[in-house]
This record gives C-alpha cells, structure tokens and sequence, in this order.
C-alpha cells in the first residue's frame, strides 16, 4: 500500500518525531501537518515525512531503513 493512504496517530507521530504529543498538535494548529481525519485526528505518514524533509537541511534526505 502507498504511504500516501497510512494513516497514524498523533502519540505516533510524536513517537516517529521524538518529540510530545502536544508539539504535534502544535505542528497541526500551525497548518504544518494536515490531518487526514479530525474526529479522531489521524495524520498520513506521507504528511509527517514531508514535514520532516522540509526541516531537513538542503543536500539531504530521507532514508527508510529496513
């Protein structure tokens, strides 16, 4: 399945961030990280990789580890 339609939720995302939950939330009221659903709020991986390779600095990427 494409990371595009995995949906996680926000203590996920902290998790995959190493950061709290309520910097997530934060992320989400700042419009940083859309959330595909609200009611609960879920995320899309693919959201919380873009967010992470926009905070990357040029010249890097990304590199998913099996």
């Amino acid at each position: 399945m494409n990371n595009f339609y995995v949906q996680i939720s926000v203590p996920e995302a902290a998790r995959m961030l190493e950061t709290e939950t309520t910097y997530v939330y934060k992320l989400i009221r700042e419009g940083q990280i859309i959330p595909a659903r609200t009611d609960p709020i879920k995320l899309t991986l693919n959201s919380v990789v873009a967010y992470l390779k926009k905070r990357l600095p040029s010249g890097f990427d990304l590199v998913q580890v099996a």
